[in-house]
């Protein structure tokens, strides 16, 4: 099934503001932006839980280890590239590289946050105790755990769009792209 790509000139009105908003902020539309633009509730919606997350405790960096690390477990070939591109603003690449690759990263409180992220995603919310606790023995805190699921939220309307609409990669995002399918979660 074919999904539009809309511009701000394609897209239906409610979805127009929100276009240039998304414009404003990344100085593109992002075509993922622009296929959910289809649905003005679930483009709002996404735009407000990126917000939302940007105002979470966690660092640009420890945001970027989220999404990355969300990214992987859903075999999100868009996000991966997209996320790669921003992470390069507040990460190292070799770490990046480890994200895209579904390797533990070295530094042991981002690679706490790695792994609870991914043990969220896997389990499907139902995580042990100790697995919590270990998390918040990292230097995380309860706030936190819950700032995740946000997180895990965001990426499961972002990727699962992008898995249904084969969203193409933007070419601003393109140095970046990427194809896991035989190692992602």
């Amino acid at each position: 099934m074919e999904f539009t790509v809309h511009t701000i000139e394609t897209a239906p009105s409610a979805s127009k503001e929100m276009l240039a908003h998304a414009k404003d902020t990344f100085g593109i539309i992002p075509n993922l932006e622009g296929v959910l633009a289809s649905a003005p509730p679930v483009l709002k919606g996404g735009m407000i839980l990126w917000d939302l997350f940007e105002t979470t405790s966690f660092t640009p960096t420890e945001r970027q280890v989220i999404y990355l690390t969300i990214n992987y477990a859903h075999e999100c070939h868009y996000c991966m590239a997209a996320h790669s591109a921003l992470a390069t603003s507040c990460m190292l690449p070799s770490d990046i590289d480890l994200l895209r690759n579904g390797e533990v990263l070295e530094n042991a409180k981002l690679q706490a946050l790695q792994k609870f992220t991914r043990r969220l995603v896997e389990a499907r919310g139902w995580v042990e105790d100790n697995e919590v606790e270990e998390f918040i023995n990292a230097g995380y805190t309860k706030e936190q755990v819950l700032e995740v699921i946000l997180g895990i939220a965001i990426k499961v309307i972002h990727n699962y769009t992008n898995h249904l609409a084969k969203t193409p990669v933007d070419k601003e995002f393109k140095p970046y792209s990427w194809d896991n399918e035989s190692n992602a979660i």
